[in-house]
Formats: C-alpha cells, structure tokens, sequence
C-alpha cells in the first residue's frame, strides 16, 4: 500500500489532467489503507507512535525538507545548464563540482559541531544557509555565468549538509537502542519519498517555462526549510533530543 501511493501520487504530480486526479485518488486510498494497516498491527513496519515523540517528527520532516531542496535543484539546475544555457551534459556535470567536492568536509564537521554543541544548533544553522543560497538564486537567469551559477549552488549545498548528520544524530538519539535501527530506516524512506516527489512536483513547474518555474521551485524549497528550520530551533535540550 505504501508503494502504490508514492507511485501513484508521483504519477499524478508528473502527468496532471484527467489521469493525474485519478491517480491521485488512488494515492489517497492507498495511504489511508497503509496508515490503517499500521495502526492495527501489533508489529507495524512503521510504527506510527514514533512519530508522537516531537524530535523524531521534526527531523523527519527536516530530512524530507532537506532532500526536497538539494535533490530538486540538482536535477532543476541539470536542466538549467544544458535547455537554458545550451551547455553539455559533460559541461553540466562539471558545473557541480564545487558544490559536491564541499559536501563531505561538511558532512565532517557538522557531526563534529553536534558533538561539541548539539545538534540544533548545526541543524538550524545548516537550514538557514541553504533558505539563504535558494534565495539567492532566484538572481539566475538564462544570462547568468555558469560559472557563478555553480558558486552559488554552493551555500545551499553546505547548508543540506551541514543539517543532516545532527538531525540523524538527534533522531537516533530520541528512540530506545532497540529502534534505532527502525529510526533510521523511516528516515531515509522519508527523504527518499521528498526527493522523488519534489523533483516529480519541479520537473512539472519548469516545464510550463522554465526560469519562471525553476524560480517557484526555490521559494518552494525554501518556504519548506524556513518552516523546519524553526521547528528545528524549538526542539528543546543542547542535543535536541527531547520527545
């Protein structure tokens, strides 16, 4: 059930009209039938009671938001560089370079800054800079040098990862050992289901025209780290572990 209705709430994001509202009701009763099934079964895949505890719902929505914004604007800006631009894919690939290369020194010292002061603290920092680097962009147009596209590509990127070891750290740290692996299962589904469907929702966007939906895409993508962001900043606790 719950893999017919991300199928089918991606196929209706993607495709629209007639067979997009069909399949979207499929997706509805899909999710009602899997949530149901849940709530019913006295060892669930996923359990819904996780989500009762407040840092276990924030992180997974902070990942969620997080995979929404640097997977849909890699695949957006993929675009961007070769329909808009008129560059190759080879081209294209090499203008992520300096973004990519930044991410896993990141990633590093971001666990590092959890240890040393919790983890709200990079966690709200890190959402911060990336709604920063997606305004930003909104600046892009057909005109742009790709090469200071690909510079400015880079502050969201260090923002995505400087959130996401903390708030994994955080999740892990709100469940009992015996879940942890539960925990971080949800969690990666979770970012997994807002990657596909956000680059499902912004590839739709861009092709009604594209600047105009590539710049919709970012005010989407950072309306949806701004409001994780605070909800990120209210978990209470240095480790932002508290239920």
């Amino acid at each position: 059930t719950a893999v017919v209705a991300l199928t089918a709430l991606t196929f209706a994001v993607i495709e629209g009209g007639t067979a997009g509202w069909a399949a979207l009701a499929v997706a509805v009763v899909a999710a009602a039938a899997f949530l149901g099934i849940e709530a019913r079964q006295p060892h669930p895949v996923v359990p819904l009671a996780l989500f009762r505890n407040r840092t276990v719902a924030v992180t997974v929505a902070a990942g969620a938001a997080v995979s929404v914004a640097f997977y849909s604007m890699v695949f957006v800006f993929s675009l961007f560089f070769q329909q808009v631009q008129g560059r190759s894919a080879l081209q294209a690939g090499l203008m992520f370079l300096p973004m990519t290369g930044l991410i896993a020194v990141t990633n590093v010292a971001a666990g590092k800054l959890a240890g040393r002061y919790g983890a709200r603290l990079p966690m709200v920092v890190g959402q911060g800079l990336a709604v920063a680097g997606l305004l930003v962009m909104l600046y892009v147009d057909s005109g742009t040098s790709p090469v200071l596209v690909a510079l400015l590509l880079v502050p969201m990127a260090l923002g995505c990862a400087l959130t996401v070891p903390p708030l994994t750290a955080a999740m892990l740290d709100a469940v009992p050992a015996e879940r942890a692996g539960l925990a971080a299962g949800v969690l990666n589904s979770a970012r997994q289901m807002a990657g596909a469907l956000g680059i499902a929702a912004f590839g739709a966007l861009i092709s009604d025209g594209f600047v105009a939906g590539m710049r919709l895409s970012l005010v989407i993508s950072a309306a949806l780290l701004a409001v994780t962001g605070l909800l990120s900043f209210r978990l209470a606790g240095p480790s932002a572990s508290s239920a």
